[in-house]
């Protein structure tokens, strides 16, 4: 019961990749002690050299920790995480954590089983996702959309308010998976139209810069041309800050949140094949702008067959 008596709470993250790190490096900045588990050794090396202490396990993670973090590739290795002997729900009699917020762009269905199995357990859950890649997180910038209990948003939104630039509240449990998902939604439908319109402005004759600095000053702006758009013209698809595997994975959550709500998706439907070509193509590890480059396959493919 020692670890509740000290000033600043101690925060455990179970998944030490890109935001994991990003996240813990600013926690240790800010004075938190940092627990980690990772099954990656490298992953557990990089967080030890930022300052943190890397264990081997979730449930060392939760009995170690007031607050337990989870940032992993999807929400279903989050449940896994928290089941059997080692999971952090395992935890020891007397040494519950007193949270469990899960960072990971979660399908919110999943976000709400998490939270009943935490429940039974006695422990606050908050799906409490990112708006924002590790770049930003690194910087301190970024959105939280948070779901669960009040209580439990209150517990770490001072914690977030120096992690991040913004936060929102929108509910309960699954209320911020939900939220997360339609946002990237939207992000993985701008790459496509971005994609698309640059391809259209340079094929009619404008010449790229012009084109690009027009759109940036113009109705027509956006985050994603601003950040997108520049790595699409300059073919700068390697160093992604997320991949295209990534936003294929995040379309279809929006796919598959659309079916379950039965909401009309005739712009996803379109954008899907997209990603789908991509990784079938193997830029599935590229940044995500590389959808650019599926038009420009199609465009060569369209050539071909005329000749």
């Amino acid at each position: 019961m020692a670890k509740r008596t000290r000033k600043k709470p101690i925060v455990g993250f179970i998944g030490l990749g890109l935001m994991g790190r990003a996240f813990s490096a600013n926690l240790i900045e800010d004075g938190h002690r940092v627990l980690g588990a990772d099954p990656d050794r490298t992953a557990r090396e990089k967080f030890k050299r930022l300052g943190g202490e890397p264990v081997l396990s979730p449930r060392e993670v939760a009995e170690g920790v007031d607050f337990v973090f989870i940032s992993v590739p999807n929400s279903k290795i989050s449940i896994q995480a928290a089941r059997g002997k080692e999971g952090f729900l395992a935890f020891a009699k007397g040494r519950a954590p007193a949270l469990v917020c899960d960072t990971t762009t979660a399908d919110p269905a999943d976000s709400r089983r998490l939270a009943g199995m935490c429940k039974k357990k006695g422990v606050d859950y908050l799906d409490g996702c990112i708006s924002g890649h590790s770049e930003n997180v690194k910087n301190r910038v970024g959105l939280l959309v948070a779901g669960g209990p009040l209580r439990a948003y209150k517990k770490v939104a001072p914690i977030f308010a120096k992690l991040l630039s913004d936060q929102i509240y929108c509910g309960p449990s699954g209320a911020g998976a939900t939220m997360k998902v339609v946002i990237n939604y939207l992000t993985c439908l701008q790459r496509c139209a971005i994609a698309e319109t640059l391809r259209l402005g340079l094929r009619s004759g404008v010449r790229g810069d012009i084109l690009l600095d027009a759109l940036q000053r113009s109705a027509a702006t956006s985050r994603q041309l601003h950040t997108r758009g520049p790595r699409m013209l300059k073919r700068r698809f390697a160093k992604p800050v997320s991949t295209v595997a990534v936003l294929h994975k995040d379309i279809n959550l929006g796919m598959t949140l659309a079916k379950r709500s039965q909401s009309l998706t005739p712009v996803g439907e379109a954008s899907l094949p997209f990603y789908e070509e991509a990784i079938r193509s193997g830029y599935g590890d590229l940044d995500s702008a590389v959808v650019y480059k599926v038009y420009e396959d199609r465009e060569k493919k369209k050539r071909r067959r005329k000749q």
